[in-house]
């Protein structure tokens, strides 16, 4: 039976319970979560928050693509990706990938594998918002 995947853009929260209750199954014997949250610091600056942008055809077709591709390889049985987009305060949830597979080490690397290609292969951009009010373009996410 070929993995499950689900992938979204939303200016809503994100949820780790969601992504880890829809990425478990019963052939999986790992499950692995990682959530990236809006940090107070960049750059050896303090900051208030982040905005997020996105060319979203584009990147929810990449987003699918990326999905599709982790999902089929060995062992894999679901792949979540969900990134958000808007402003975001400090220590809100701005992505979560979420891997299952039959075993730990598939689970562990799929997932690192999932947020680092999702960073370079999705053109989704951060707007970094310093405390002293000013703002930055970084070149990646």
């Amino acid at each position: 039976m070929p993995a499950r995947t689900h992938v979204a853009l939303t200016t809503e929260p994100l949820s780790v319970d969601d992504a880890h209750r829809w990425c478990a199954d019963p052939a999986a014997g790992g499950v692995v979560v990682f959530s990236g949250t809006v940090r107070d610091h960049a750059e050896g600056r303090a900051v208030d928050g982040l905005a997020y942008e996105a060319y979203e055809e584009l990147a929810r077709a990449r987003l699918a693509a990326l999905a599709e591709s982790l999902a089929s390889r060995d062992g894999v049985v679901a792949v979540w990706l969900v990134h958000r987009t808007g402003a975001l305060e400090v220590g809100e949830v701005a992505v979560v990938a979420a891997v299952a597979a039959g075993h730990r080490p598939e689970a562990f690397a799929t997932c690192r594998d999932a947020i680092d290609r999702l960073k370079a292969e999705v053109p989704i951009w951060k707007q970094e918002h310093w405390a002293d009010g000013s703002s930055h373009w970084p070149r990646t996410t």
